[in-house]
């Protein structure tokens, strides 16, 4: 209980007394985790249901458990509130043995919620993969659609990235997954190491919505980046359960890595130059037009048109510099 001095001021306790209120499904700053079968009790996933929203039991792990234990399984996760997904995986495997209609209707009644649509490990045209999201829309069941290849040795380009996300979203998933396997090193956004290939990053978010897209990432490191380039509300999925409760500390920037840096984002509308200079306000605060041409590398003129329609979505404010007075420079409102 808080104490009289507290209560007196009218100051709210520190520690919270419930869990946070959660919209469901969260239209952004999802966080989808996989399921490697390992062990969980109800209590494990009460702590944590606020903190994820999708569950994917990966590859084609629910053949190897009884319907009843599958079953069983999803429940849990429906008790508090968190939807459940198959792996593209185990789409691919029904395709291949021509057992698509027999998994959907099957997971439908098993209880999945969301099935994922990919072309991972075998080949497949636009029209299969439209055929398959029809089939799975067809049946009452959310998908996802996932692009990327998990051969370290046949990944797509960048070029070829971008146009399948196009071709994913024109058919209305949930939301786009960007593959990057559970090892998160040398597939989709990654390197060989497993870092983050920035030019990759901006020029997907260039062409397609944040909100619509999920960015894998495995690995922690990834998401703190993830995070503190991209803000709070990035979508992020192949999340290990283990690394749920720690991701949610660095959302709101509780942990060293994003203390006092997280950015919680906001609709930026108009041009790339305009979303661009955002981004470095964002980054290094105060800086005026000079300055904004040389980082961005922009010419003046586009500089000035850019920064004119931030200021007039209000995302941006002039003021006199702190250091010179005679200089304007521009900072986030």
């Amino acid at each position: 209980m808080p104490s009289s001095s507290a209560r007196a001021r009218g100051k709210a306790a520190f520690f919270p007394a419930d869990y946070p209120k959660v919209e469901r499904p969260r239209p952004r700053g999802i966080t989808h985790v996989l399921d490697r079968l390992q062990h969980l009790s109800a209590e494990e996933l009460e702590y944590l249901s606020p903190y994820f929203d999708i569950a994917k039991i990966g590859w084609g792990l629910p053949l190897l458990l009884p319907r009843d234990r599958i079953r069983q399984r999803i429940r849990l996760y429906h008790d508090v509130s968190v939807e459940v997904s198959t792996g593209g995986t185990l789409l691919e495997y029904a395709v291949v043995h021509d057992r698509v209609a027999e998994l959907v209707s099957e997971a439908r009644e098993l209880g999945f919620d969301i099935v994922e649509v990919s072309s991972g490990i075998i080949e497949l045209s636009q029209a299969q993969v439209d055929h398959l999201a029809e089939t799975v829309r067809d049946a009452g069941l959310d998908f996802f659609v996932e692009v990327g290849k998990k051969d370290l040795q046949h990944q797509l380009s960048l070029k070829e990235t971008n146009t399948q996300i196009a071709r994913a979203r024109a058919l209305k998933p949930r939301q786009v997954i960007i593959e990057s396997r559970e090892s998160g090193k040398g597939v989709g956004i990654y390197d060989s190491d497993g870092a983050i290939k920035w030019d990759w990053v901006r020029s997907i978010l260039d062409e397609n919505p944040a909100d619509e897209l999920l960015f894998e990432a495995p690995l922690e490191s990834q998401q703190v980046q993830l995070l503190r380039e991209l803000g709070a509300d990035v979508n992020l999925g192949n999340v290990a359960l283990s690394s749920v409760a720690p991701l949610a500390s660095e959302r709101l920037g509780l942990r060293g890595e994003t203390f006092g840096t997280i950015r919680h984002a906001r609709a930026v509308r108009g041009p790339p130059a305009a979303k661009f200079l955002y981004f470095l306000l964002e980054t290094y605060r105060g800086l005026d037009q000079t300055q904004l041409a040389h980082m961005s590398r922009l010419p003046r003129r586009t500089v000035q048109s850019a920064l004119e329609s931030l200021r007039r979505q209000g995302l941006v404010e002039e003021a006199i510099s702190l250091h010179d007075s005679r200089r304007r420079e521009y900072r986030l409102s």
